[in-house]
């Protein structure tokens, strides 16, 4: 099994199974080869010499310090144990490390996400070291070798999970899967998504964090219990009908999260998921194509919106809203440039009515969220709808 390091620290007692279907799993770094190779980062990325950081963009929280009002590794981890004693497994924890150093503390406390290599990196390990002239070289995996595959499943499902179970007003589509190359944890170097997952853990370690809209990304206590069910309802899913819908859906959220960076490029994408599980494509000798497209969209995206929220907020008014969205996405997808632009420069500049073009990408995610989990819920209606 091989792993990828997430943005939660906690103690975990007994593995978590997320996928049996895709033999995913958290858990904490258990071997001493594991906590090791997380040790090697921790250490790398947090206390590599001073004039090899960036100042901001490597921001890092110190190991420790004469002056006892700063807040450092040591005393956050302290904080952490004191401020979770109600947690069993958090004081055996604490009891059997207490010899290790913090860092070795944090390593082996760390979560990661597990997947199925299938044996390759073991494979690879010893047929490098079988070599007799230690001539180095190096692997080709094509995208069906069970590392390539396999970690692609993970990151994508990721992606697909924190949708489900985030809870904030400004998501834009990031995982609590920081990395999505496989090979990344057995390179250490500074790097800022480690720095910035330790400095929130100290920071968070006396503070309660539930009510918070980053809690679902940083706090594992808090939204464990989320993961698993959501994690199930996935899990049912993925039978012979759904998983290559869901993993497409999956993939599609990675690529627009970690390998696009243009918000328009995303907007486009983030339509595409929509249409793909709510519109069909219409008889072309009957209709305008995109325009009946376009009031599919609007129509369902809308009646599921309104059907799986408090129905405060207009159905007429969430029309619109989609009506803006996939008028932007037309003029983006047909080089409409002219038109955006003017969309652009009508929004509001007035303070406290601030309104950018990136909130239509996280109204659009908040919709598929809705459509997602309805999904996931009752497929056949989603498909009634789909196909009427």
């Amino acid at each position: 099994m091989q792993f990828f390091l997430t943005s939660y620290i906690y103690p975990i007692e007994k593995l978590i199974v997320l996928s049996n279907t895709l033999n995913i799993s958290l858990d904490n770094p258990r071997t001493k080869e594991e906590i090791h190779l997380v040790e090697k980062n921790i250490k790398t990325s947090l206390d590599s010499p001073d004039e090899t950081y960036e100042y901001g963009y490597h921001s890092r929280i110190p190991i420790t310090h004469e002056r006892t009002d700063i807040l450092t590794l040591e005393s956050g981890v302290e904080n952490f144990y004191e401020h979770h004693t109600h947690d069993e497994y958090v004081t055996r924890f604490r009891k059997e490390n207490s010899d290790e150093s913090v860092i070795r503390q944090l390593a082996a406390m760390w979560v990661i996400a597990r997947y199925d290599d299938d044996g390759e990196v073991e494979s690879m390990k010893e047929f490098a070291s079988s070599t007799e002239d230690g001539t180095r070289g190096f692997f080709l995996l094509d995208d069906e070798n069970p590392i390539v595959k396999n970690s692609d499943n993970l990151v994508g499902y990721s992606h697909l999970l924190s949708l489900l179970i985030q809870n904030s007003d400004s998501y834009y589509g990031e995982s609590f899967i920081f990395h999505s190359n496989y090979w990344r944890i057995n390179e250490p170097e500074i790097d800022k998504y480690i720095n910035g997952v330790i400095m929130a853990f100290c920071f968070y370690s006396d503070r309660p964090t539930c009510d918070d809209d980053m809690s679902w990304k940083i706090a594992f206590p808090c939204i464990k219990e989320e993961l698993i069910t959501k994690s199930l309802l996935i899990e049912k899913n993925l039978d012979d009908k759904s998983s290559e819908v869901l993993l497409y859906i999956s993939n599609l959220l990675k690529i627009s999260s970690s390998e696009i960076k243009d918000e328009k490029y995303k907007l486009v994408t983030y339509v595409g998921i929509l249409e793909l599980l709510l519109t069909h494509n219409p008889n072309f000798m009957r209709f305008n194509v995109e325009d009946s497209i376009n009031k599919q969209f609007q129509l369902k995206v809308a009646t599921l919106v309104y059907l799986n929220t408090d129905r405060k907020t207009p159905i007429t008014l969430i029309q619109k809203r989609l009506k803006i969205i996939y008028q932007q996405r037309s003029n983006i997808a047909h080089g409409n440039f002219k038109e955006l632009n003017k969309y652009i420069k009508s929004l509001s500049k007035k303070e406290d009515q601030e309104e950018f073009f990136e909130d239509l990408v996280s109204d659009t995610i908040s919709y598929i969220r809705i459509v997602i989990e309805e999904y996931l819920r009752d497929k056949d209606f989603i498909r009634f709808l789909k196909d009427s």
